[in-house]
């Protein structure tokens, strides 16, 4: 991009003058996102909307202009850190039954932690759990609802075992799923928010290796979990989450 993009060429004695060509209200608000995003990856969501706004260089009122509280400042930012990166394919991925279940987890996690895996998306992530702040909750919903639950259902058909609709999901079975998901996601935390000497990306057989050891083990221990529901009375995951 050119240095003077975003100026405007003016006359004076004969020579070109530059100046800052005023935002469109679309572009300033772009503009707080964005660099909101970076604020709160940097100092967490306790941090100041004054330092905020003297970051931008705009003063706090004309930021609540766009944004009429730091709530609402927050959601934008969720919206665009998460929401937006959010792929309507992983789902599909998951239970495409015409796929081997281990090709679609590697297909998966591939696509997955090419958006997971970096530092303003792990930092706020964990930030925002920290701060107990609803973007995290929100989150959490979301993966579990359109991905981990539907993960437990795919598992179950994978070893021939009892759909979800016949013998309701356990608990058991979600937070198994919740582990392993969890297990691939911490090696992101690690690197990317918490920046210790683990700073090596995922390796592809890694990768291979943790889908490998889930998928050998998941038939024995869902066996065990449904083994060990003593009736109905757990309940479906749905009516409890």
């Amino acid at each position: 991009m050119s240095a003077k993009a975003g100026l405007s060429q003016v006359a004076s004695g004969g020579k070109a003058v530059y100046r800052q060509r005023r935002q469109t209200p679309e572009e300033r608000r772009a503009q707080i996102i964005r660099e909101s995003v970076a604020f709160f990856s940097e100092y967490g969501f306790g941090g100041s909307t004054h330092e905020l706004a003297k970051r931008i260089g705009v003063t706090q009122p004309l930021m609540f202009r766009y944004f009429e509280s730091k709530d609402a400042l927050v959601d934008a930012v969720f919206d665009t850190v998460f929401t937006q990166r959010w792929n309507s394919q992983w789902p599909k991925i998951i239970t495409d039954r015409s796929r081997p279940l281990r090709d679609r987890l590697t297909s998966f996690y591939e696509s997955y932690l090419k958006v997971a895996f970096n530092r303003d998306w792990m930092r706020l992530y964990v930030f925002a759990g920290l701060a107990g702040v609803e973007i995290n909750r929100r989150y959490f919903r979301i993966l579990e609802q359109r991905l981990l639950v539907p993960l437990c259902a795919e598992l179950r058909h994978e070893f021939r075992m009892a759909s979800t609709a016949d013998v309701p999901l356990t608990n058991d079975e979600l937070d198994y799923v919740w582990s392993f998901h969890g297990g691939i996601f911490y090696h992101g935390i690690r690197r990317c928010a918490f920046g210790t000497s683990t700073d090596h990306e995922l390796s592809e057989t890694l990768l291979d290796v943790t889908i490998d050891s889930f998928i050998d083990t998941a038939p024995h221990a869902i066996a065990r979990f449904m083994r060990e529901v003593p009736d109905k009375s757990r309940g479906d995951i749905a009516d409890q989450r």
